[in-house]
């Protein structure tokens, strides 16, 4: 039993790790565009297509499925993290954590409401057949198949508020707040109207299964052994039969209760109740531009893992009840189908197949797990220029100390020593050192949305030579969007700054540049308020 139990684990984590690959490849294949989550799309707006790129690098989708699926697995892994959602700017987990409960109450209460109706309707058909009772119950679950969910839901609703005024929410099943409902009974009682609901759903299925397995159980030998022998009718279908019958229809309620998402939408959109399946509804529904990938891949993950549960625990318990399913899958981890079981080697390439896709996946996750050293995807392939660019400015300005206003000087001293261009952007590796007793303030780092910038009076940037049109050239500012680490707002006294910046604006090959540093103001000068911006001397063209 424990080697049957560590394959059927395994394999369920290995198809929770297929379905998750499979959401990640799905949504790069939509035709939908997530960066209007973030910045205004379509007519009538002034988004350039920086400012796109810019967002798509914001929501990392700007880099290939393999490393967004790799950095969705480690940080899942290392920290228990499944993001955060596009659209609310909410934690994923905490998002699916308030939604979980409502609808595990709704599906527990429901599969157990439509079992406890199952059974005896089942057993009824199955004891009468051909009977008008059998032919009765046949009718109903034609019917219940046919009609739809949200019709059935609105029925009932309006039914049970029009004749009984009762209606339905969700209560904590603990714990309740002042003039708020709460406890096992308001849990209960309000959940009463959409548990019959959930139940009704598949009740016609699971009622006609098992009048089908207990007509084949009742034609057995043992079956009429058994009433030879003088047992009661009781006995022969609750003590015999249905413990044989009931096999095929626990594998089948795990997974119902797995995928009893698609009716808990149908549920919790009639009787407005806030949980997975309305969550599922706002991830799905791209009612804000694009799809919500972050919020469908953990729910994916977390149904996953409830759907591998569940039908871990009915293999578990079909297996006790019957020893002869232990015996069909105890041949490997996944059931093979007998042309390839039969052949150890197809068998043995199989293995290796699957072995080697799973050390890829792990090495992407491992690889790509902190999603680039620089804060900043340029995209494949990325050049570099090599420079040894040194600038120096004097500093000099009056301040005021405890032996009166001084005269202090210094220099300011810049340094680059390489830029990286790639298709998406642009990067600069530099140093900022304050080598005077002179505090410096850092002003305008980025430039604000929709502002037009010109050079001198340019934010930390890349400067580009560029035409108007007219044969005059000017430098054009490309401002960096990302610092690592973060430039400081007051560069003190004898401190330096080394890091990168980098710019969502691709260069075209060729294009002359420099680079600018932003602008600087003396802190706590009583004489020299002005400000100034430095940028390098020397040039380069882009390759």
């Amino acid at each position: 039993m424990a080697a049957f139990l560590v394959r059927r684990v395994l394999s369920g984590l290995l198809l929770v790790g297929l379905l998750t690959f499979l959401t990640f490849f799905v949504f790069n294949e939509i035709p939908t565009n997530p960066a209007c989550l973030v910045v205004a799309c379509g007519p009538h707006t002034t988004t350039t297509d920086a400012q796109i790129r810019d967002a798509d690098h914001q929501l990392g989708i700007d880099r290939s499925v393999f490393v967004q699926y790799g950095d969705f697995v480690w940080k899942l892994v290392s920290r228990g993290d499944l993001g955060t959602a596009w659209t609310s700017k909410v934690s994923v987990g905490q998002s699916i954590g308030h939604a979980l409960p409502i609808t595990l109450s709704l599906v527990a209460g429901g599969m157990v409401l439509m079992l406890l109706l199952a059974f005896p309707l089942g057993c009824i058909a199955a004891l009468r057949p051909r009977s008008p009772v059998d032919r009765g119950l046949l009718a109903f679950s034609v019917i219940g198949l046919a009609i739809h969910p949200f019709v059935l839901g609105l029925t009932i609703s309006e039914f049970f508020y029009n004749h009984f005024h009762i209606v339905s929410a969700y209560c904590p099943l603990s714990g309740a707040p002042p003039g708020g409902c709460g406890g096992p009974v308001d849990w209960a009682s309000h959940l009463v109207i959409p548990w019959l609901v959930f139940a009704l759903l598949f009740l016609p299925l699971y009622m006609r299964m098992l009048r089908v397995r207990l007509l084949e159980t009742f034609s057995e030998p043992w079956i009429s052994t058994a009433r030879a022998k003088g047992a009661s009718e009781t006995r022969v279908v609750l003590g015999h039969a249905m413990r044989n019958a009931i096999g095929p229809v626990l594998p089948m309620l795990a997974i119902d209760a797995g995928t009893a998402i698609t009716a808990a939408i149908y549920v919790e959109t009639v009787f407005g109740l806030p949980g997975l399946g309305q969550l599922s509804v706002s991830a799905f529904s791209g009612k804000a531009g694009g799809y919500d990938l972050p919020l469908t891949a953990g729910i994916v993950t977390v149904i996953g893992a409830f759907v591998v549960l569940l039908n871990v625990c009915a293999d578990v318990a079909g297996a006790w009840l019957d020893p002869r399913i232990r015996t069909k899958t105890s041949g490997g981890l996944i059931p093979l189908p007998s042309a390839v079981a039969s052949r150890p080697r197809a068998r043995l390439a199989l293995n290796v197949a699957v072995a080697g896709a799973l050390v890829a996946l792990l090495a992407v996750a491992v690889t790509h797990r902190s999603g680039g050293g620089h804060g900043f995807d340029l995209g494949k392939p990325v050049q570099t220029v090599r420079v040894n660019w040194d600038d120096v400015t004097r500093l000099e300005a009056q301040v005021g100390t405890a032996q009166g206003v001084l005269q202090q000087h210094g220099y300011l001293e810049t340094h680059v020593t390489a830029i990286e261009f790639g298709r998406y952007g642009w990067r600069v590796h530099a140093s900022i050192a304050n080598k005077s007793p002179l505090a410096l303030g850092l002003f305008g780092v980025t430039a604000q949305p929709g502002l037009t910038i010109y050079y001198p009076n340019q934010p930390v940037s890349l400067l580009v030579q560029t035409d108007n049109g007219g044969g005059t050239r000017y430098l054009k500012p490309l401002p960096g969007t990302h610092f690592t680490p973060a430039l400081p707002q007051l560069l003190k006294p004898r401190s330096t700054w080394t890091g990168t910046f980098s710019g969502a604006d691709p260069v075209k090959r060729g294009t002359t540049f420099y680079v600018g540093f932003g602008q600087f103001s003396y802190a706590g000068s009583a004489s020299n308020q002005r400000s100034f911006s430095t940028s390098t001397a020397k040039s380069a063209t882009a390759p």
